[in-house]
């Protein structure tokens, strides 16, 4: 286990399950710094945003996906409370200088809570709040 700690978005888990994204090598080359990490973050709105993407596509593996998630002891899932909700949704509200959408804004209220300075994406959103985007 590496000290590293990341917040992993929808794009790399999706690009992770799905053979044919664009994303899907680079993903792969990720995987296994994602799971030796001591921290893994990611909300349960990230988890719903893979499940919507890959129903159609990959139903079984977005399920199996989440299932490991709430199992392997480095990751934590992060519920979405009225509160971070709230805050969030003032963010986007703030932000009408950028196309950030509100699960962004919810992804980045996480990962600044929690110190977190590196993204598992390719999503320019968290480069342009100012993370680090390692896809």
């Amino acid at each position: 286990m590496t000290n590293e700690r990341f917040f992993i978005d929808t794009v790399f888990i999706q690009a992770l399950i799905n053979k044919k994204d664009q994303y899907h090598h680079q993903a792969r080359e990720l995987f296994f710094r994602v799971r030796n990490a001591k921290e893994v973050w990611v909300t349960e709105v990230i988890l719903i945003e893979v499940g919507n993407a890959l129903s159609a596509i990959n139903r079984l593996s977005a399920v199996d996906f989440i299932e490991q998630c709430y199992r392997i002891s480095n990751i934590n899932i992060v519920p979405l409370t009225t509160e971070l909700f709230k805050r969030s949704l003032k963010l986007y509200h703030s932000r009408l200088d950028k196309t950030w959408g509100l699960c962004d804004c919810i992804s980045f209220i996480v990962m600044w809570d929690n110190n977190l300075t590196d993204a598992v994406t390719a999503d320019q959103h968290f480069h342009q709040a100012g993370f680090n985007i390692l896809m």
